[in-house]
């Protein structure tokens, strides 16, 4: 099952420009894996992530449109 969230969250990038982690309610969040991607314009793709945070592993969906960063959905892994 799945929570629809859409709340702003601050993603953090390698040097390459990775996603690596982002911060959402006060906290952090590791990207373990990018799982998918969906869309064709580079301003705004939705990244599928596996996740590693304090409650444990979990998968969620990320949007991004230009700089901002939301998160969409997270489901259980």
């Amino acid at each position: 099952m799945a929570h629809l969230l859409n709340e702003p969250i601050l993603a953090e990038h390698d040097p390459a420009g990775r996603l690596t982690a982002y911060e959402w309610r006060g906290a952090r969040y590791a990207v373990d894996e990018v799982l998918k991607t969906y869309g064709s314009s580079q301003e705004a793709r939705v990244y599928r992530v596996r996740v590693t945070g304090a409650e444990g592993v979990a998968v969620a969906e990320l949007g991004r449109e230009h700089d901002r960063w939301r998160l969409r959905h997270i489901f259980s892994a």
